[in-house]
């Protein structure tokens, strides 16, 4: 025991070689089954590279993400763009047939109804104050346009030139109050006193006598005032008698659309 106590650390050192050299050889000759310290350590190294290779996966798949995001943002800002492209141009198209749609409707009539001569216009502007009772036309006296020239569309009345420059004119819409012309019933013949009204409608008044009713057209008479005969003034919706009074009074709509004006015919 004396000689243990003297010699045991070279002892202790002789055992940790001897151990060493006998895994080794164990290793070397190949085994089938790992010994419980070494699956301790085998699982614990595991443990740990399986969370490190997690979170490398996580790390990387995380920054793919936001690598993505500046993507996906870059192409979302294109894809916005090129559809405030194609909605431009769509509406640039519709406008377009929009436009060709109305001048062959203008120029069929033209040809069908030869008897005039005409000037084709596009309406320049509207005076705000007036809304659609007063517009600008891009023709004027280099065109042939003059004062007093009645202005239609295929649908019927317009209304009249009331001043000419070179190259515009301002036109007066059968719908203002300062518009007065005489049109007829085309079903009884009853002749009608007309007047621009209120809401884009006319007022007329006719005989007491007269057998007017709702539902009747009212076409230009031709016979007093500037415009030409026959033209589609518009269609009778309400027919008012109030006793004591000589007249009645007719409530006409318009045949044209006033307000949505784009293009107009003037015959000269």
């Amino acid at each position: 025991m004396k000689w243990f106590g003297e010699h045991k650390f070279g002892v202790l050192i002789g055992l940790i070689v001897g151990v060493l050299v006998l895994g080794i050889g164990l290793t070397s000759g190949g085994r089938v089954h790992t010994t419980a310290p070494e699956g301790l350590i085998s699982s614990g190294v595991g443990s740990i590279s399986r969370i490190f290779y997690y979170s490398s996966q996580y790390v990387n798949n995380f920054y793919e993400f936001i690598s993505d995001l500046s993507t996906l943002k870059s192409r979302n800002e294109e894809l916005e763009d090129l559809l405030i492209e194609y909605k431009s141009n769509l509406t640039d198209y519709e406008k377009m047939v929009q436009e060709n749609k109305e001048l062959k409707s203008l120029l069929e009539f033209k040809e069908e109804n030869a008897q005039y001569e005409y000037v084709s216009a596009s309406v320049l502007s509207i005076d705000p104050d007036l809304g659609f009772s007063v517009f600008v036309i891009n023709r004027g006296s280099n065109d042939g346009v003059g004062n007093n020239m009645t202005v239609i569309l295929k649908e019927g009345l317009v209304g009249r030139v009331v001043e000419v420059s070179s190259s515009t004119s301002k036109v007066l819409s059968i719908i203002d109050r300062n518009s007065m012309f005489n049109g007829v019933c085309v079903r009884t013949r009853d002749y009608v006193r007309i007047t621009g009204d209120d809401n884009y409608m006319l007022k007329g008044y006719v005989d007491s006598e007269a057998e007017i009713q709702a539902g009747d057209i009212i076409t230009t008479s031709g016979l007093t005032g500037s415009f030409k005969k026959d033209i589609v003034v518009g269609e009778v919706i309400e027919v008012l008698t109030s006793q004591g009074k000589m007249e009645k009074e007719v409530v006409i709509e318009p045949a044209v659309e006033l307000e949505k004006l784009n293009n107009v015919l003037i015959i000269k």
